[in-house]
């Protein structure tokens, strides 16, 4: 069996770096105790995947509907079922991405298993179990997960502004995976998180790893990786500034 590990197949959410192809957007393949997900798969995910595996999905999740998140969903479902001639898979997407036909209807009865996502919830891929965590604040109904594995407890943080209730809903993971565009919020009305927030995470959660990602312009002005040197110098844990490409091995 392969070693278990986290693709992040790309590492912006931002418009202007992913157009003048600075980094990709793309989403995240967990391959973990034999079962393979992808989450968020914006655009160039189905691209990436089909010429790095040939592995079976197993599950596709969807945090929210934002493009950067969304884009290639209908065609990994696709993929994931051989174009509905397959039933098979589970996917958990937000009652929005249905509402608003994020998912098309065409392809809502491929998967073996199709779940709304409702805060602090359990749901159960192959071998890992998700929960949901309370709903993000982003504009849009979204939430993070944890994944629970047969050896690591992993957070997904995604798009959110910060707000205290957040931190319950990640109590006890030793890895942790945050969208971090901000090194300084800088809008009147955020939605998403900044280094700021990331410490409160450190101080309440105490996780051994973290990896930041889904950049923008004014995070990469100031360097990922001296950001996360210096905060993994300042709590004594270990602090990952994700690239394209990037696979973590577990």
């Amino acid at each position: 069996m392969s070693k278990d590990f986290i693709h992040f197949f790309g590492t912006t959410g931002s418009k202007a770096i992913f157009f003048k192809n600075i980094r990709s957007s793309g989403g995240l393949y967990f391959h973990i105790d034999d079962t393979n997900i992808i989450i968020d798969p914006g655009p160039s995910t189905f691209y990436q995947y089909i010429h790095t595996y040939q592995d079976k999905i197993d599950g596709i999740i969807l945090s929210h509907i934002h493009i950067d998140h969304s884009n290639d969903l209908n065609i990994l479902v696709e993929l994931m079922t051989n174009g509905g001639e397959t039933k098979r898979g589970t996917l958990l997407v937000p009652n929005q991405a249905i509402e608003e036909r994020t998912l098309q209807p065409y392809v809502m009865n491929f998967p073996e298993h199709l779940e709304v996502i409702k805060q602090k919830s359990k749901y159960q891929i192959k071998n890992i179990e998700i929960v949901s965590s309370i709903e993000h604040r982003h504009g849009v109904e979204n939430y993070g997960f944890k994944l629970k594995t047969k050896k690591h407890t992993i957070g997904l943080v995604t798009d959110t502004v910060y707000f205290p209730e957040l931190l319950e809903s990640y109590k006890n993971c030793e890895i942790m995976i945050m969208n971090v565009p901000y090194n300084r919020q800088n809008k009147p009305k955020p939605k998403h998180l900044d280094i700021t927030n990331v410490e409160e995470f450190i101080k309440a959660i105490k996780p051994q790893k973290i990896v930041l990602t889904h950049f923008n312009e004014n995070i990469l002005e100031k360097n990922p990786d001296r950001i996360t040197k210096e905060l993994s110098q300042k709590y004594e844990i270990e602090v990952i500034s994700a690239v394209d490409d990037m696979k973590l091995e577990l």
